[in-house]
């Protein structure tokens, strides 16, 4: 028995993951993945990923996204022949040290609406019901893109990183320390883009996406609260599709709160549709295994 505990995984490892992470997905009749890019966690000393494994053979993972230091984000997976043996629970109890170290308060337990061990699991935590989100994947037979426009989108560069972060910060009403996090993980990153919309030389939004693999997911999206409810949020979102296609970038996904209604109507006239639902369950670190 021997547990490893990453900050970012090898490609042996990554390799590995996905491979338990697809028999999983296979026996549970599920349509979710892992997210396996810890470059968006608010320290990147963190270690986010805690593999078991049996005489040489991954048998369970889990995995913590990160990005505040308010929360941790947990999904995990444990092989069907080896569940209800407690290897979950032990790699747990190795999040929860590592979470202890970096004074993160709270657990957001991440589970696949249609996964029934996954909600029995959390269950037996007794972590609470907080929101579903959605993942939805862009169609482009819906998509009609707009004939003008009143923003103009750029690509963020270094000299506009004070500006993307102050926008960053008015749009998700964040700490500047956590907007200015979030903007420079996106910068050196060579997989992520920032985008800022601009209107009349001010910019009223932000939007990020993360090219890597065949899939495009647009995150971190939105618009300052005094230019809400006029269209641009729209304009914004149809300015990124544009500039993806134009790259011949089609498989595009967003996600989105299901108590956000006016978002998740946003993206669905766009053209996304509901691919999965996603459930979050929260407890605090310092009870989960109490």
């Amino acid at each position: 028995m021997t547990i490893k505990a990453y900050s970012c995984l090898s490609e042996k490892a990554n390799k590995e993951v996905l491979k338990l992470e697809s028999v999983c997905i296979d026996h549970d009749n599920l349509s979710g993945c892992f997210f396996l890019d810890p470059s968006l966690n608010f320290d990147h000393r963190i270690k986010s990923f805690f593999l078991f494994y049996e005489k040489g053979e991954l048998i369970s993972m889990l995995s913590m996204f990160i990005p505040t230091k308010h929360e941790a984000e947990i999904t995990a997976y444990t092989l069907p022949k080896f569940r209800g043996e407690g290897y979950f629970k032990l790699l747990l109890g190795k999040a929860v040290g590592e979470l202890r170290k970096f004074g993160i308060p709270d657990i957001l337990f991440v589970c696949e609406s249609a996964s029934i061990p996954g909600k029995q699991v959390i269950g037996a935590l007794k972590a609470d019901y907080k929101h579903t989100e959605y993942f939805l994947r862009f169609d482009k037979a819906c998509y009609t893109s707009l004939n003008t426009y009143r923003l103009i989108l750029i690509k963020a560069e270094q000299k506009d990183f004070e500006r993307s972060t102050v926008a960053t910060m008015k749009v998700f009403d964040d700490s500047y320390e956590e907007s200015k996090s979030l903007i420079q993980n996106c910068f050196e990153s060579d997989i992520r883009e920032q985008y800022l919309a601009v209107l009349n030389d001010e910019i009223i939004g932000v939007g990020s996406a993360n090219l890597e693999g065949e899939d495009v997911s647009i995150f971190g999206f939105g618009v300052v609260p005094e230019y809400r409810g006029k269209g641009y949020g729209k304009e914004l979102l149809h300015l990124i599709v544009d500039s993806l296609l134009q790259r011949g970038r089609t498989e595009i996904t967003i996600e989105v709160n299901s108590e956000n209604t006016n978002a998740l109507t946003l993206y669905k006239k766009i053209g996304f549709h509901i691919e999965v639902a996603y459930e979050y369950y929260r407890v605090k670190v310092n009870e989960v295994l109490s």
